[in-house]
């Protein structure tokens, strides 16, 4: 399974849309064409050339041996193919489509039918439940039914075969029973009798109350999906809530995959599986399609591979908090100076700048077993935010993370407040930033996940090693010095927001303390510097176990309630400062 996270407009249907057309539906149905509006519109561009590279044994990919090229991974073998789409000339109504396999050393694909064998399945991103499981929808329903008459295996409870004519009979011989209904051939009399007068002047005719044919497409068209709680009489599939029946859409969707087994890879796209569904089922879904993919690996014994891969677009936290960071795939948009185009670009004028899409694969980084473990374990789902958004800011533990809010108000209005609140604030409950800064800043030929990475640390006197200097070092030996920045407190969070002059800070030391409060602030009151002042409190602290997230609630409390000011420690607002300025 492969995880395609991103912002909005970071090209993830676009991804999906490519591989819609590098290979045949499952079910034989396309829905999708290259046409012109998939030409980029900036620069001097006349087609669109999407390539795609199949990787495994020489034994998988026999059947593709026609497009054989050399693998950048030794002990696998590689098929590629090219897909060219050319918009029509003056004269022409239709673009040309033109596929090469292997190399590209021919223009040609000298076995089409080989691509036959890759196959996709396709779920989109606006799900009305409702109406495609209904009469508008009764395709879906009929495939499924069709799919069930073809199975030579399908057999009822006493062993017997249901084939297409036996169904129509059978169903056919019960729409007729109740064409008979009493009521049904007395309303039909009522008809006949004004129509009879109306048309015995000429030629007689009578009407009665009837289903139409009996093929397949009438019996199935009437049909409709109903849905309830198990143990309840199911009901209209409208009446139920969206996510549930969004839920029931994506099962008929999935009953699809039954046919995969005739193809040796079958992309299962799913766009967007959130939509509705709340997040227990959310993480329900991503577990059965991971599920569905490793299910698929089994060998068979039918002269196909029959496997699936799933590939999943999403913007929830909380899928990339569920799924194996080795199958996240980062997708962001990148500024890039379009060339001018001579003959409608006016001279003097500033080159266009146009967006392209990137993609950074997290298994592709060369994390170290120890850190992919630890932020597989840590990346739940207010981390994982960091993997969708340009800027982030890592911070020790909760009342860093609680306490940047307030101070960035106090700071920012405008653009500078809309940047920060599209930041992303991670507590990583410790000092090892070692883990996330490799995998946000580590650089790729797509380039890194993050464009901005603030680190909001302690220097806390009195350690044998330096903490500090020692990220530093890291994001030089990264190469991120233009993208990530240390700022570290002179000693720790709490003395520095009492020697900012924040006069809130002793009624919160008090709310948990309230009787060494005083005592102790006096002590504070009397030391000769800050340095002082900050060894008292850290002993302090260390002594009462003081709460940190608990006193950053009770610091917020009185600035908002009781008229204290909200003053920004100088390293913070330097922070903050750093990480909300304009992007290059």
């Amino acid at each position: 399974m492969t995880v395609l996270l991103g912002e909005n407009s970071a090209g993830k249907s676009g991804a999906t849309d490519a591989l819609r057309m590098l290979t045949e539906p499952l079910d034989g149905r396309r829905s999708l064409w290259a046409d012109d509006n998939d030409v980029c519109r900036t620069g001097d561009h006349a087609s669109f050339t999407l390539r795609m590279a199949l990787r495994g044994t020489a034994f998988e990919l026999a059947p593709y041996s026609d497009a054989f090229a050399p693998s950048p991974r030794t002990g696998e073998a590689e098929a590629r193919y090219a897909l060219t789409y050319e918009p029509p000339g003056a004269a022409e109504t239709r673009g040309r489509m033109s596929w090469t396999a292997g190399s590209g050393a021919v223009a040609d694909d000298p076995d089409p039918g080989a691509r036959s064998r890759l196959r996709h399945v396709y779920l989109p991103p606006l799900r009305d439940a409702a109406r495609e499981l209904g009469p508008a929808g009764s395709s879906r329903i009929r495939a499924i039914v069709e799919r069930m008459l073809a199975d030579e295996a399908f057999v009822d409870e006493a062993g017997d075969r249901h084939d297409r004519t036996r169904f129509q009979s059978e169903v056919g011989e019960h729409l007729r029973r109740i064409e008979l209904n009493t009521v049904l051939v007395r309303a039909s009399q009522k008809v006949n009798e004004p129509l009879t007068e109306l048309t015995s002047g000429a030629h007689e005719h009578i009407t009665d109350l009837g289903y139409g044919r009996a093929d397949l497409t009438s019996l199935v068209r009437g049909l409709r999906m109903r849905m309830a709680d198990a143990g309840v009489e199911p009901r209209d599939l409208a009446e139920s809530g969206m996510g549930y029946a969004n839920l029931a859409f994506i099962a008929t969707v999935l009953t699809h995959l039954h046919a995969a087994a005739q193809a040796d890879l079958t992309l299962l796209l799913v766009e967007e599986p959130e939509a509705h569904l709340h997040p227990q089922l959310q993480a329900v879904l991503l577990d059965y399609l991971a599920r569905t993919a490793r299910d698929s690996q089994r060998t068979t014994d039918n002269g196909w591979l029959g496997r699936i891969q799933v590939v999943v677009t999403t913007h929830a936290p909380l899928l990339a908090a569920h799924t194996d960071v080795d199958d996240i795939v980062v997708l962001q948009r990148r500024p890039v100076t379009a060339p001018q185009n001579a003959t409608s670009d006016p001279p003097g004028r500033a080159a266009p700048v146009r967006f392209t899409a990137s993609a950074v694969a997290v298994a592709e980084l060369g994390l170290d077993p120890a850190d992919r473990a630890r932020v597989n374990r840590y990346l739940d789902a207010t981390r994982s935010s960091m993997l969708f958004g340009p800027r982030t800011v890592l911070v020790e533990g909760i009342a860093e993370a609680l306490l940047l809010p307030a101070m960035a108000r106090t700071l920012f209005t405008g653009r500078d407040w809309t940047r920060f609140i599209g930041s992303t604030i991670v507590a990583i409950d410790g000092v090892d930033f070692g883990p996330y800064l490799r995998m946000l800043l580590t650089m790729t030929p797509s380039g890194r996940i993050a464009n901005r990475v603030a680190v909001l640390t302690d220097t806390d006197p009195g350690k044998r090693h330096d903490p500090v200097g020692a990220l530093r070092r890291l994001i030089h030996t990264l190469g991120a010095t233009d993208a990530a920045a240390v700022f570290a407190s002179p000693s720790t969070l709490e003395p520095e927001l009492l020697d900012a002059g924040n006069t809130a800070f002793w009624p919160a030391w008090s709310a948990q303390r309230p009787t060494a409060g005083p005592r102790l602030k006096t002590r504070v009151d009397a030391a000769a510097d800050a340095d002082e002042r900050a060894r008292i409190l850290i002993s302090a602290m260390k002594k009462t176990r003081l709460r940190k997230g608990d006193f950053a609630q009770n610091f917020l409390d009185h600035t908002t309630t009781d008229g204290h000011a909200l003053q920004v420690p100088a390293y913070i607002r330097e922070a903050l400062t750093w990480l909300v300025a304009p992007l290059p």
